[in-house]
């Protein structure tokens, strides 16, 4: 399944790809997502380096690890699970300029295994899920950025 997701920041792009630089910053965005905790990074986003999150799923705890495999500041990276549930997990962030502000988009190709549920399960659960997901992700970053918090740790 692709799934997209877009929002509109009132930043540069080559400042809202900065504070994205960080793997930690993913923690500080996530911290009221209560099913999300990261567990390790390798302190870059650079290609080859690892993330390493989980996700509870009802009492569960689920890890997944990630590799980074684009780095093309300041427009977009990546990374895909190399470790987890998901038979294909692919996320691409780009960051195209729009004057003084940047377009964030989000471009995620999706695999759940038919033993885990397929596609059934993918659009009964897993993309509804990411889409709250990332509506609370675009929300959490703007107040960080109006906020002023931007590129501190």
């Amino acid at each position: 399944m692709k799934l997209q997701f877009e929002h509109v920041f009132d930043v540069p792009a080559e400042e809202l790809f900065a504070f994205h630089e960080n793997p930690d910053k993913l923690a500080l965005l996530l911290r009221g997502w209560a099913t999300f905790r990261m567990v390790a990074n390798d302190g870059h986003i650079r290609v080859g380096s690892i993330t390493r999150v989980q996700e509870r799923i009802g009492l569960v705890w689920v890890g997944m690890t990630f590799e980074h495999f684009i780095y093309e500041p300041p427009r977009r990276f990546s990374e895909r699970q190399v470790r987890g549930p998901f038979k294909k997990f692919e996320h691409i962030h780009e960051f195209e300029p729009a004057g003084s502000s940047t377009i964030l988009r989000d471009l995620l190709e999706v695999v759940l295994p038919w033993h885990l549920g397929g596609n059934l399960l993918m659009k009964l659960v897993v993309a509804p899920k990411l889409r709250r997901f990332f509506a609370f992700r675009h929300a959490e970053l703007e107040r960080l950025f109006r906020e002023g918090i931007r590129n501190s740790s």
